[in-house]
């Protein structure tokens, strides 16, 4: 019996997804590094998609959110209540990224 499971590149992206919605709930240690996981995160999830407008459009929209919360948490601190706002905006586009990803991919 062949015990060794195929991984598809569905189940990479899932894993790539779920460290990305992590990145955006917990505060970091270091914003910069943590702007540079988001770019190499959502790089990787896009590798084997068609590289389509709605998609990039989709990835600059979380990059900019991404950013935007950042820059709060590092000028207000991890206490700011606009935090809360800016990471509803993150999922969203992150959800957009993803099902994006999802659809193209099949």
């Amino acid at each position: 019996m062949n015990m060794i499971a195929n991984i598809r590149s569905v189940d990479a992206r899932e894993s790539i997804f779920s460290r990305l919605d992590a990145l955006i709930t917990r505060q970091p240690p270091s914003p910069d590094a943590a702007r540079v996981e988001a770019r190499q995160l959502v790089s990787m999830a896009i590798a084997d998609s068609c590289q389509v407008d709605s998609l990039w459009g989709a990835v600059d929209a979380f990059h900019a959110h991404f950013d935007f919360m950042m820059q709060t948490i590092e000028i207000n601190g991890a206490d700011d209540p606009s935090l809360r706002l800016l990471r509803t905006k993150c999922r969203f586009y992150l959800e957009q990224v993803e099902a994006l990803c999802l659809s193209l991919s099949y």
